[in-house]
């Protein structure tokens, strides 16, 4: 007597089994990321936002100034190691653009005419579909634009940094600036208190605005 179900699902299996049964390596590494905050409160912390921002530090190298054209038209690698990633626990702006409270990753896209912008996922979405650091391919929920400024520093950053500064005179205004080499990429930052979160929820004009500055 013939099993045809049986006998096919047997074929099935053994046909499947080369594909599966791949070797996995396991591996830890213990390293150090650099970090940088952003922080608006008032005098008892009783209203109080951070924005935290950790990366990876490659080495800058001197044959990178002739590989800018390389990177247009790219969605690149920022950082090295794993994700450079955001953490803010209230909305915030850099380069004009709407960041809405949350966890992100990120990378550095550039457009066909060198114009440079910090490119964002939810990190939650990212994980979800499998996204890594070198994957060139996916689609950004929202991008930052950066302003290149070439030669401007007087000694070469060895290590890449990135770092907001905040301004003496504006609660929570200041500024973003990627330093790699002699050329550093720069924008306008801020963070808002936690109030503009209660503003979006009873329909306040900060609430009228499109998130991402769409």
């Amino acid at each position: 007597m013939r099993f045809p179900f049986v006998t096919a699902a047997i074929a099935a299996l053994c046909f499947a089994l080369p594909a599966t049964a791949q070797k996995l390596t396991g591996a830890s590494v213990t390293g150090q990321r650099a970090e940088t905050r952003m922080m608006v409160f008032n005098d008892d912390f009783s209203v109080f936002a951070m924005a935290s921002l950790t990366h990876g530090q490659p080495d800058w190298k001197a044959e990178y100034d002739g590989m800018m054209d390389k990177l247009k038209g790219k969605l690149n690698r920022l950082g090295k190691d794993w994700f450079t990633t955001l953490i803010n626990s209230s909305e915030m702006e850099i380069g004009g653009t709407k960041i809405p409270a949350g966890s992100y990753v990120m990378a550095l896209h550039c457009d066909k005419d060198g114009k440079f912008a910090l490119a964002f996922m939810d990190s939650t979405k990212a994980m979800k579909h499998g996204i890594l650091p070198w994957s060139g391919d996916w689609t950004p929920e929202f991008t930052a634009p950066l302003t290149l400024n070439k030669d401007v520093a007087k000694d070469v950053v060895g290590k890449m940094t990135m770092t907001f500064t905040a301004d003496k005179d504006g609660a929570g205004k200041g500024t973003f600036t990627l330093a790699w080499g002699k050329h550093t990429l720069t924008a306008p930052a801020m963070l808002h208190g936690p109030h503009a979160h209660k503003a979006a929820e009873t329909g306040g004009d900060h609430g009228k605005k499109d998130a991402h500055g769409k």
